[in-house]
């Protein structure tokens, strides 16, 4: 694939992007957590890339996924990216404009089926952090925090984060656990994490590998993080994304 040309041809009135390499990572980790989800689902859909994960649903894999934003916007139809959680690209194509109450009250409920997030670190427990980094000098970094990640962790029937290929943001245990991974009852806490070349899942309390792209190897994926992870016995291999779904995420990511 030829990631430094650029088209001038229109799709929807929108001038295509440069498919840059960032694009593309971006879009194979979206592309392996829309994966998980199934058609009718109720998404709860945090900002950054779990915005894209929501967007490849919708047009590719599950055209039947209802999105609900943390600030009240429900039924959205997420067709460019948004820079807050109501953002007027999508508070006008939501079909409801609740409140946080309406939408925290459904997640209290069990209405959320998933929770989409991401985070600047994920541990081999499946805990997330978002508010606190400490460097190898010592230094304590603060970072944005979490919003309400914390509670779409605990109350969403399940969690898929979603994280950029960063050895960094891998490790055996988080600087500081933002939202923790606590499964209990029909709840599964944080289920799985899906990156630009693979998905890991967190079925038996550590990271188990069990997806990767075909053009990846799975032995390179494991040894490039910091985890003490292990390869399932039943590890699928998956086609990655290309053209128009490509296209159509490099679209989406520079349309805000």
């Amino acid at each position: 694939m030829n990631t430094n040309s650029e088209s001038s041809d229109k799709n929807n009135g929108l001038e295509k992007p440069l498919i840059t390499d960032e694009i593309i990572s971006q879009a194979r980790a979206a592309f392996m957590a829309a994966r998980e989800i199934k058609d009718y689902q109720t998404l709860f859909v945090g900002i950054g890339l779990p915005c894209l994960v929501a967007h490849l649903s919708q047009s590719f894999l599950s055209p039947n996924c209802h999105l609900i934003f943390e600030s009240g916007l429900m039924e959205v139809a997420c067709e460019t990216q948004p820079l807050s959680t109501a953002s007027a690209n999508i508070a006008k194509t939501a079909k409801m404009h609740g409140s946080m109450l309406d939408v925290f009250s459904m997640l209290q409920r069990g209405e959320i089926d998933v929770g989409l997030l991401s985070a600047a670190q994920i541990d081999i427990h499946g805990h997330l952090n978002s508010s606190r980094l400490t460097t190898k000098s010592g230094k304590t970094l603060s970072l944005p925090g979490s919003g309400g990640a914390h509670d779409i962790t605990v109350l969403a029937n399940k969690v898929i984060a979603v994280m950029p290929s960063d050895p960094r943001r891998f490790v055996n245990d988080v600087d500081f656990i933002t939202s923790p991974n606590s499964p209990y009852g029909n709840r599964e806490g944080v289920a799985g994490v899906a990156m630009p070349d693979a998905y890991f899942s967190f079925d038996t309390g550590r990271p188990i590998l069990q997806k990767i792209y075909s053009d990846r190897n799975a032995d390179s994926i494991n040894e490039s993080l910091n985890w003490d992870s292990q390869i399932s016995d039943s590890l699928e291999i998956v086609n990655p994304p290309e053209g128009d779904l490509i296209e159509r995420a490099g679209i989406f990511l520079k349309n805000s």
